[in-house]
């Protein structure tokens, strides 16, 4: 029987890579309105190689994009704040957990179950998250990329979660959408794991324990696990 379930974030709690995709779309279409010499289309893939060469939590996105077309100050400078008032703009409207993931998570805690989550985000990114979404009070504790500095499937985090928890590995279930990260990671140290297959955006030959196609089929992991 499973004592506690460890999930990762972003594409397993939180529908993140719509959330990109949104805020993109607007970023890019409020930059070539300010004056970007560019097409809407390649304004949004440029975003996305930034986000591919720098990291998907890069802070300067913008910059390395309108730097790329050696404006005059004024008008890049203008052109990127465009562009974050864009994306902040259409943040607070797309970003969502999935569906039915709040109901989910209340049947758990009622269970008995514990409820944290490891993520590589940074510590302030998570928290806005949670609070944007209405999931910051669901969790016994949270733990990002700033309390170990290293990225999963780096041992630490997982491990970290396991001295708070105070539970054996395998009474942990770790639930995640990235194979090479989630599933690797707490695999390594003894979690017995689940594939979150509607956030997946990976495919690598990392096999999970289970998987689910969508959030809630979570509750029937939890009873075969009895």
């Amino acid at each position: 029987m499973f004592k506690a379930v460890l999930f990762d974030l972003d594409n397993t709690l939180l529908d993140f890579l719509t959330f990109k995709k949104e805020t993109a779309k607007a970023a890019a279409k409020a930059m070539v309105k300010q004056g970007l010499p560019t097409t809407e289309i390649e304004a949004y893939g440029k975003i996305f190689s930034v986000y591919d060469q720098k990291g998907i939590e890069y802070q300067k996105t913008f910059y390395e994009v309108v730097k790329q077309y050696n404006l005059e100050l004024n008008l890049a400078e203008k052109i990127q704040q465009a562009g974050i008032l864009a994306y902040l703009q259409i943040k607070f409207n797309v970003l969502k957990p999935y569906p039915m993931v709040k109901p989910t998570l209340r049947k758990l805690r009622e269970s008995g179950v514990k409820l944290s989550i490891v993520s590589d985000a940074p510590r302030n990114k998570a928290w806005q998250r949670l609070i944007l979404t209405g999931l910051e009070n669901e969790f016994d504790f949270v733990i990002t990329h700033s309390d170990t500095m290293e990225y999963k499937p780096h041992p630490s985090p997982f491990t970290l979660a396991l001295k708070k928890l105070a539970v054996l590995p395998d009474a942990v279930l770790f639930v995640g959408d990235n194979p090479s990260r989630d599933i690797k990671g707490a695999k390594a140290v003894g979690m017995r794991t689940c594939l979150a297959k509607y956030g997946q955006t990976f495919r690598e030959d990392v096999k999970s324990d289970y998987e689910i196609e969508k959030f809630e089929d979570l509750l029937k992991v939890i009873d075969w696990s009895r």
